[in-house]
């Protein structure tokens, strides 16, 4: 399993944890002075804060935070549910923001003790909670302004997106995050919310779950149009034999299996709205001028089903 591979994992286990139910961050606002130290524990936090203006201000990251570049050059701190206290208290933060997962662990109660301030933003399991978890770092990092300017912006290149897609068809979609075991995007999360904004009718949206395991027969008899897979990237190089031994489904017999780029992809946070436009690239690429990003995969326009 890649780091990429680790990174979703850790995703799918904040996700998890999350869905047991959290008690509300409470807001504490920024040193007037402007002498903030920032240690994020999540890349969501990490690129909402570089989104935001207070990239200046970070001096420590965790283990996945890989966005923007500078975020690679700071100094690891282990992970939102391992943090190390030691190298965080070595950085002498004055803050250290991560997500509701890891309020109430041993080891940021320990870092409260010490007199560090620790901060809880919301989940990302949503639009929703991505655009609050924005405003919530806005308003502690004193930032207001920046977060609902980056969120204005978001929220209309969405809007654009969904505009240049309002008369196109929905097409049936199984997006594919890994294969041993088959796990597919499922209903409630951010990713089913932009692949419905894509026009995308999600396959796995009939389980209950967020992240289900499907089977090859249900993925068979639901005869997807488009078929995402993480596991193939964007590398045209990458074999497609596994899908081509399906040629019943509509989305392999019409060359509609696309892999897709995990990153932004599988990346909750400012960067939605690019996500959203590889999803729509994806399903309709007959609605871009410069088509889909992996044309290998996907049928020419103008010969793809409708």
């Amino acid at each position: 399993m890649g780091i990429e591979r680790f990174k979703f994992a850790a995703i799918l286990l904040a996700a998890t944890l999350l869905a047991g139910g959290c008690h509300a961050a409470t807001i504490v606002r920024a040193p007037a002075d402007g002498t903030e130290r920032i240690v994020s524990l999540a890349p969501s936090v990490t690129e909402t804060l570089f989104a935001i203006g207070a990239g200046p201000q970070v001096v420590g990251v965790s283990q996945y935070c890989d966005y923007p570049p500078a975020a690679r050059k700071l100094p690891s701190v282990g992970t939102f549910l391992t943090p190390n206290i030691e190298a965080i208290a070595a950085l002498r933060p004055t803050v250290v923001i991560g997500p509701l997962t890891s309020s109430d662990l041993r080891e940021m109660r320990a870092l409260r003790a010490m007199g560090i301030t620790t901060v809880a933003v919301g989940g990302d399991d949503s639009i929703l909670q991505i655009e609050h978890s924005i405003e919530q770092i806005g308003d502690r990092t004193g930032r207001a302004a920046a977060a609902r300017r980056l969120l204005a912006g978001i929220r209309l290149s969405m809007r654009s997106i969904e505009e240049r897609l309002n008369r196109r068809p929905v097409r049936s979609v199984l997006m594919v995050v890994g294969h041993q075991p088959m796990v597919a995007v499922g209903r409630g999360t951010y990713l089913d919310q932009l692949l419905a904004l894509a026009r995308g009718a999600n396959i796995a949206d009939a389980s209950a779950q967020a992240w289900p395991r499907l089977s090859l027969e249900y993925i068979i008899a639901s005869r997807p149009d488009v078929i995402l897979d993480g596991q193939m990237g964007t590398d045209p190089s990458t074999p497609d034999s596994f899908w081509l031994k399906y040629p019943s489904i509509p989305a392999v017999k019409n060359r509609r299996v696309c892999g897709y780029p995990e990153d932004p992809t599988l990346h909750p946070g400012p960067r939605i709205g690019s996500t959203l436009e590889i999803l729509a690239r994806l399903i309709h690429p007959e609605a871009f001028a410069a088509g889909a990003l992996c044309p290998k995969f996907i049928a020419p326009i103008g010969k793809a089903s409708q």
